[in-house]
């Protein structure tokens, strides 16, 4: 008696809207301090000078670790466009599915752990351990999209 399993489900292009979201979690935090920090008197109409403004009237640390959770925010928006890439092109070149939800679920955690030590750490000597979480982070986007162009190329051959 033989069973068959259904085949897994294709999470990986719902997980580029979650990485996009994803990324805005080191903002909302960011967001959330600096009101707290300066009772909400931060300016939205010009949110992009808020920390410049609120350098000197907050205490050292938390502007600090401010501007390594709008860092961190900042990253995440910069690898964006590449795990989206990635995973498209996965689907394009009929990557398995298990393999793309793998690399995608490798994605939120490697990039889970980047961002905490990108807003934790206070350390240089420690910030080497966020170069590697961004390292492995990135890495994972990179060998899909290394393998879905291997792919095509030997389909289209």
């Amino acid at each position: 008696m033989t069973s068959t399993l259904p085949a897994p489900y294709n999470w990986s292009l719902q997980a580029i809207p979650a990485a996009f979201v994803f990324g805005i979690v080191p903002h909302g935090y960011y967001l959330t301090s600096l009101m707290i920090a300066t009772k909400t008197q931060m300016s939205n109409a010009m949110p992009r000078t808020n920390l410049d403004t609120w350098k000197s009237k907050l205490p050292a640390a938390t502007w600090n670790q401010l501007t390594r959770a709008r860092g961190a925010h900042i990253n995440s928006m910069e690898v964006f466009p590449l795990f989206a890439a990635a995973m498209v092109a996965g689907n394009v070149a009929k990557l398995p599915t298990e393999d793309l939800n793998k690399a995608a679920l490798t994605f939120f955690g490697t990039r889970a752990l980047y961002m905490a030590l990108y807003i934790g750490i206070k350390n240089d000597t420690l910030a080497y351990a966020r170069t590697a979480a961004y390292a492995w982070s990135i890495s994972v986007p990179i060998a899909v999209l290394w393998r879905a162009g291997r792919h095509l190329s030997e389909v289209n051959v």
